[in-house]
């Protein structure tokens, strides 16, 4: 056995926080043998709150603030699954998350941030922007700014007297007056709402005037004493029942737990927040951990800052590790005293310590540096080191692991999480048994990979698309699949947990088909594969065949290309967050409904969808070519029109990354004409789950794609056409494809 692939434990972060990311870069550099990684996060990327002013006042790009969580996990060996949890359950060891199975963990950290105060204030979540969660905020803004330069905003209102309100009054004033003056088509009046008699109620006399005397020079209306009591749509209303029209209004108030906390078994104090002893462990739970602002540290009480989550983070890695080696923990104190910057939009800031502020640009300039410097651990991430030492496999047995049946996952296990997940299976004798209706042919397919994601979950769901599609591909309907699991070695808990996320993922995705699940082989190995045995049946009246291609038909294609490259990018930590996203999401998609287009088609006659394949590994000139030999047409590409996933081109040209079966690839198509053009190069690009590639006649591919793009395949477009076989010497009468460029780019 190779004992470094072994799974011992489960550690399972909860949410991609300040600490949580600094937790992840820590694994990365020094990770522990035998640990199982999860950070479950409902977005691949991560917003550092320090930034965002600096975003607001036009300062920063997008990409400057956010961790990419994809990259990251990648560097540290993690698996990253993308979904909000809305329970968890400390006694059972699980995390419940919406839309899929439970995760189970055997030491937790929560790090899941905190919601805006306004459940409370009537009115308020209807009409108000938040900043927090910051994702959501940014997206609001744009809407905001769509707004301002449609003339429809005269007024902006800012509720909060802290440090956040002020700051992100005087960016957004900044932005609007400066940077982009000729947005609004009208002046636009700013209004700050406090509910106190003083502004910055936390600083000293000094700064309190200081910004009181930034607002009254840009003309910002301060409103003290105004604590909101309700929102109406466009208007404040105060306790004193003051009223103030406002067209938008932002609200940067103090923030609330999220509510769910309080509903589980874990310790929260009277605002919903975890109560934490000094160790980071909750009060209640030593194998649960919460930092940043989702806890309230019981021995240090402190208001709700970033500057103490980056201070949890390598204490809370720390104490990870000697949680899970069994040795003591150490105690977090957090400072007392620390540096406070407050910019005040224009470059500029307030930077204040000991009682001591000092103001201007070279304040904003320390900001921007230590603001950039943390930012750089997690955009600039260095090689990997190797792993050494036995971490948690020193108790684990050196006994080799057997192979043949001896390498089957128990019979208990495996009855167990089926059992768990009440999951329908077929009643098994030795083999299954199908009975087939008559009249009809039966199809047989099969298609196994090794994971290239590391959330389960998932890809169970497209090893299921990737599998079936070669039945979708002939006109055929799936009936029966079995499913083709090795699963790495590892702790009896940890290989439960990873079927229940593969199996729960696989039936949904089968079932969502009308696939019985009729069986299938579990085996242990050195790394996770997932694969299906499909059966289908088909009328052979609609059945679509590589050999049916024929002159002057067209060649639509369903899904955009570049799955290798990216998931090769993907690998060496290279490839962005929102690229992988995407490309998940297409994926997931299944083809079933693409091949049940093609194949009504065919079944109206001769001239109609003769011919249809799906792109898998030989990329979209392998499986071309496949067709074309049966079939004995040359085709004619259109470059252009290719549709192509975001970043995919990137990676492949920029970066220069190409799938390691890309080579091969382009070896084994003989027959085609070479282009130097960035769009050549994504012909022999593997392809997972890819698209269905059909020969229509000329006169339905404009219906045909718009069923397609009804049914959901958005990027369903026509690439290319089939011409009649020329016998010359250059060709030496064998199939050709040439390629073109005349039409429009098409990426996704």
């Amino acid at each position: 056995m190779n004992r470094s692939a072994f799974i011992a434990k489960e550690l399972v972060l909860l949410g991609g926080g300040h600490s949580h990311v600094i937790v992840l870069r820590k694994l990365a550099m020094q990770p522990i043998v035998g640990l199982q990684i999860t950070l479950i996060s409902p977005d691949v990327e991560t917003p550092y709150s320090g930034m965002l002013p600096g975003l607001v006042a036009g300062h920063y790009d997008a990409k400057d603030m956010h961790i990419d969580l994809v990259r990251l996990c990648r560097f540290a060996g993690a698996r990253l699954i993308q979904a909000s949890a809305f329970d968890i359950d400390p006694v059972n060891r699980r995390v419940r998350c919406q839309g899929r199975p439970d995760i189970g963990y055997d030491i937790l950290s929560i790090d899941i941030g905190i919601t805006p105060a306004v459940i409370d204030v009537p009115g308020a979540r209807e009409n108000v922007i938040a900043v927090k969660p910051i994702n959501r905020f940014l997206h609001q803004w744009q809407e905001c700014l769509d707004r301002v330069a449609s003339g429809t905003v005269k007024d902006m209102g800012f509720v909060g007297g802290g440090a956040g309100g002020v700051e992100l009054c005087l960016a957004v004033h900044h932005y609007l007056t400066s940077v982009a003056p000729k947005l609004s088509p009208q002046p636009i009046s700013f209004h700050l709402f406090v509910d106190q008699d003083v502004l910055l109620p936390d600083y000293t006399p000094a700064v309190q005037a200081l910004f009181s005397q930034q607002l009254a020079q840009r003309g910002i209306e301060l409103h003290r004493n105004f604590r909101v009591v309700e929102v109406l749509q466009k208007t404040v209303v105060s306790a004193t029942a003051q009223r103030c029209a406002v067209d938008e209004i932002f609200w940067v108030t103090s923030a609330a737990a999220q509510p769910w906390l309080a509903e589980t078994l874990l310790a929260t104090d009277d605002n919903g927040f975890v109560e934490v002893r000094d160790t980071l462990q909750v009060s209640n739970f030593d194998d649960v951990f919460a930092v940043g602002d989702t806890a309230h540290v019981l021995a240090h009480p402190r208001p709700k800052a970033g500057v103490f989550a980056v201070r949890q983070g390598p204490v809370l890695y720390e104490n990870i590790r000697r949680q899970l080696l069994g040795k003591p923990l150490k105690h977090f104190t957090p400072q007392t005293s620390f540096l406070s910057l407050v910019s005040t939009g224009d470059k500029a800031a307030v930077a204040m310590k000991f009682g001591v502020s000092v103001y201007g640009r070279w304040a904003w300039q320390l900001k921007n540096w230590i603001d950039r410097r943390f930012m750089r651990q997690f955009n600039a991430l260095p090689p990997m080191p190797l792993e050494s030492g036995q971490g948690l496999l020193a108790d684990v047995d050196t006994q080799m692991q057997c192979g043949g049946c001896g390498s089957k996952v128990s019979a208990d296990l495996l009855a167990e999480v089926l059992g768990n997940l009440d999951m329908p299976v077929a009643e098994l004798d030795d083999a299954a048994l199908y009975r087939a209706p008559a009249g009809k042919l039966m199809l047989h397919t099969v298609d196994v990979f090794k994971a290239f994601i590391e959330d389960p979950y998932l890809l169970a769901k497209i090893a299921v698309n990737h599998a079936v599609s070669d039945i979708y591909a002939m006109g055929g309907e799936a009936v029966t699949a079995m499913a083709i699991v090795t699963t790495p070695y590892a702790a009896p808990s940890a290989t439960r947990h990873l079927l229940e996320q593969l199996m729960q993922g696989a039936w949904e995705q089968l079932a969502g088909e009308g696939i019985s699940l009729v069986g299938g082989h579990t085996t242990e190995g050195a790394e996770l594969s997932v694969g299906f045995a499909v059966n289908g049946i088909a009328d052979e009246s609609r059945l679509l065949k590589k050999s049916g291609m024929r002159p002057g038909q067209t060649l639509i294609l369903t899904k955009p290309l570049g799955t290798g490259t990216l998931f090769a990018a993907d690998m060496q930590h290279q490839a962005r967050g929102h690229w992988i996203e995407a490309a998940l999401q297409v994926m997931l998609q299944s083809n079933a409904a693409a091949g049940a287009i093609f194949a009504a088609l065919s079944e109206q006659g001769t001239t109609t969808a003769s011919a249809c394949t799906d792109i898998t590994g030989f990329g979209l000139a392998g499986h071309l070519s496949e067709m074309m030999q049966a079939s004995q047409v040359n085709v004619s590409l259109d470059l252009l029109s290719l549709p192509l996933l975001a970043g995919s081109l990137t990676c492949l040209q920029e970066l220069q990354i190409t799938s390691t079966l890309h080579a091969g690839n382009e070896r084994s198509v003989k027959h085609i004409q070479p282009q130097a053009h960035p769009h050549y190069a994504m012909l022999f690009d593997p392809q997972t789950a890819g698209g269905l590639l059909a020969a229509v006649d000329a006169h339905l591919a404009s219906a045909t794609i718009e069923k397609l793009v009804a049914a959901g395949y958005s990027k369903a477009c026509i690439i290319g056409r089939v011409e009649a076989l020329e016998t010359n010497l250059e060709q030496l009468g064998q199939p050709f494809i040439s390629t073109l460029m005349h039409g429009e780019r098409n990426d996704a």
